[in-house]
């Protein structure tokens, strides 16, 4: 057998292969199809780095990052860097013709495109001149619709590799099942050999923390980056929102932090992530896709904040962690609310058979060939392109080469049974995202060894405790700072009032009820407020609408500053109305409770709705126990908004006072 250390030290400086990648190398080198499962950190790129190196034919690299191809390209040592090179979309034709000149000529060894290329039917027949021997397909699990992350040009790969005369395959992945594993092989027409290394990461450390509310999380994650001391970390939160807002109030407690999502300027982006991996930002607050392909070995903490769609994204999220070999840690936050929301989400995206169905007729209203953005009316806040798939994958329609933007989609001949395949599809869709939302669920909520449960889901097993895990080492309970709330004051109104005239800096509305909700996300200057966390008692919602009162009232006023920002003021001399929390259900008045009842009951036959259109029983009963005696207090009771102040107000005012309503 060919020694591979030599060239592993002379093209790569390193004198041993890491567990798993000789035999990838080697498995290349012969021109064998192969699928290989590496865990995120097990070093894959240098598999068929150096196997293309070696081989005396170019490799093609089929990679979905085309934002990332330029970083990995210039991050290969000299001599493989010298050797390889990207086309895609941020290139000229012309240059990206030159580069592919230079494949032809010989002078380069490997070539970075991504799988949407394939459908250029030009650059296929240029690769095919040259003879590709050798086509890596990373991310491999795509090209599964049943896999977590199905992107349907995958698809198209199959095909392509028929056209460049079927060259040797390598598929490489971190998150694949056996199930995923067979549907990859099948989905690429191979039956290539199959080398697994073990998916469990001795130096992760894998804490799944429970926390109720918004509230919590934060003061988890600042105590957990707290721990961390300044060390790399990548915090994920669900939306382009959560991580600004995530971001914002970790920078406000001293951890230097910024947000990085698709809705930045795309030098922004580069900018943040550039400070990320050169260690000047210790945290970054993202949305699932950072993290992919950037050789960041030394992150110390990967959290999770909200409950991320699938065990596979779990596990590729948190293997961004510790790519070094050192002791790292993983949190993952989770709720009550976690699983109803997770499982509302995963089915969503499942289509229903109406956008199938429209996105079929309006393929058979052209000549085979369509923009993208023409299926938009068919298929509302779809992504067409996966649901041509979806219909290829139904036997309805071939997608082959496309026109420039358009996609050239031909019909096949319908068969007697096509409705049926499309409801299969559809309810096989349905049952494995849904069994693939209950897997992290079930995961999350389970007494069992995280590692375990980890190896089990990828076909391994591991025995004994791993001592690495929340489960087999509970760690130490994490700081619960400002739990214990303050007896509520007397008079809420007129102390809400006072907290915001002797403000150093004025507030906008969320930061004031941040502050005086003692919030973590309240600003610093809110912080050292003497009113800070002095309607910790209530909640949110109550204090929101207390301010909101106010502003009713003419208490508060909103105003603008010189550089934006909108903000309340105290306006003096207006006397604030009686506010506060409603006292316990037995406080309300039966009698006057009977009538509000009866009110009720005549303005939603008048109004031709359901009684609790009109007022929730909660409403009634703080209103029979409070008695407000203004407008202004009427804002402060529960489920009162301004809409409805203004359309029961002077009814509910009269009976209150013990008068009949205007309106009867």
């Amino acid at each position: 057998m060919r020694d591979l250390t030599a060239p592993l030290r002379e093209l790569f400086g390193f004198s041993a292969f890491r567990p798993g990648q000789e035999p990838v190398v080697r498995a290349a080198l012969d021109g064998r199809d192969t699928l290989a499962l590496m865990p995120t950190g097990a070093g894959k790129s240098l598999t068929y780095q150096l196997a293309a190196m070696l081989r005396p034919e170019p490799t093609l690299v089929l990679s979905p990052l085309i934002a990332l191809m330029k970083d990995q390209v210039d991050a290969l040592p000299g001599r493989v860097a010298s050797a390889a090179t990207f086309v895609n979309s941020s290139l000229s034709s012309g240059e990206a013709a030159e580069r592919l000149a230079g494949m032809a000529a010989g002078r380069t060894k490997i070539l970075y495109a991504a799988p949407e290329r394939l459908r250029q039917e030009g650059f296929v027949r240029l690769l095919r001149d040259v003879g590709v021997g050798l086509v890596v397909v990373d991310e491999v699990h795509c090209v599964s619709m049943w896999g977590h992350d199905f992107r349907p040009d995958y698809l198209f790969i199959r095909r392509a590799l028929e056209e460049l005369g079927d060259p040797a395959i390598l598929g490489m992945t971190a998150t694949a099942t056996p199930a995923t594993a067979e549907s990859i092989a099948a989905a690429l027409g191979r039956e290539p050999e199959v080398v697994r290394t073990s998916v469990v990461r001795p130096n992760l450390r894998y804490d799944v923390e429970q926390a109720a509310n918004g509230e919590q999380r934060l003061r988890v994650l600042l105590d957990r980056l707290q721990r961390v001391d300044g060390a790399s970390a990548i915090v994920y939160a669900r939306s382009r929102r959560s991580t600004e807002s995530v971001a914002r109030v970790l920078s406000g407690h001293g951890v230097r932090a910024e947000a990085y999502h698709a809705g930045l300027e795309p030098g922004e982006r580069t900018r943040v992530q550039d400070a990320f991996v050169s260690g000047r930002l210790p945290v970054v607050v993202a949305t699932t896709a950072f993290g992919m392909g950037i050789d960041k070995p030394d992150v110390r903490l990967v959290a999770l904040v909200n409950h991320p769609d699938s065990l596979e994204s779990y596990v590729q999220m948190v293997g961004r962690a510790g790519r070094d070999g050192a002791p790292s840690d993983t949190l993952l936050l989770t709720g009550s609310a976690d699983a109803a929301a997770l499982r509302r989400f995963a089915v969503r995206d499942v289509p229903p058979a109406s956008a199938l169905r429209g996105v079929y007729r309006a393929l058979r209203a052209v000549d085979g060939v369509i923009d993208p953005e023409a299926l938009a009316p068919a298929a509302p806040d779809r992504d067409a392109r996966v649901l041509v798939g979806m219909l290829e994958q139904a036997g309805l329609v071939r997608r082959g080469y496309d026109e420039g933007r358009r996609m050239r989609v031909d019909l096949l001949p319908a068969q007697s049974d096509s409705a049926e395949s499309v409801e299969e599809l559809l309810r096989r869709a349905h049952v494995v995202a849904a069994a693939r939302a209950e897997r992290i669920i079930g995961f999350a909520a389970s007494s069992r060894c995280r590692h375990a449960q980890v190896a089990e889901h990828f076909g391994e097993e591991l025995e004994g405790p791993c001592d690495a895990c929340d489960v087999c080492s509970p760690p130490a309970r994490t700081r619960q700072t400002g739990e214990v709330a303050a007896a509520m004051p007397p008079d809420v109104g007129a102390a809400i009032v006072t907290a915001v005239d002797r403000l150093t800096w004025p507030l906008g509305r969320r930061s004031l009820v941040a502050m005086l909700r003692g919030s973590v996300s309240a600003p610093p200057s809110a912080r050292r407020s003497p009113a800070f966390g002095s309607l910790a008692a209530a909640s949110d919602a109550e204090v929101a609408r207390w301010v909101r009162a106010l502003e009713s009232a003419g208490c508060l006023i909103e105003t603008e500053t010189d550089d934006g920002f909108r903000v309340l003021r105290a306006v003096a001399g207006v006397p604030a109305p009686r506010l506060g929390r409603p006292v316990s259900r037995g406080d309300a008045d039966p009698g006057m409770l009977e009538r509000l009842k009866a009110w009720r009951s005549e303005r939603s036959r008048a109004d031709g709705v359901p009684a609790y259109v009109v007022l929730h029983d909660a409403s009634l009963r703080e209103l029979a126990a409070a008695r407000p005696g203004s407008r202004a207090e009427l804002a402060g009771v529960k489920g009162l908004g301004p809409v409805k102040v203004e359309r029961y107000g002077d009814d509910l005012l009269a009976l209150v006072a013990g008068q009949p309503p205007a309106r009867s």
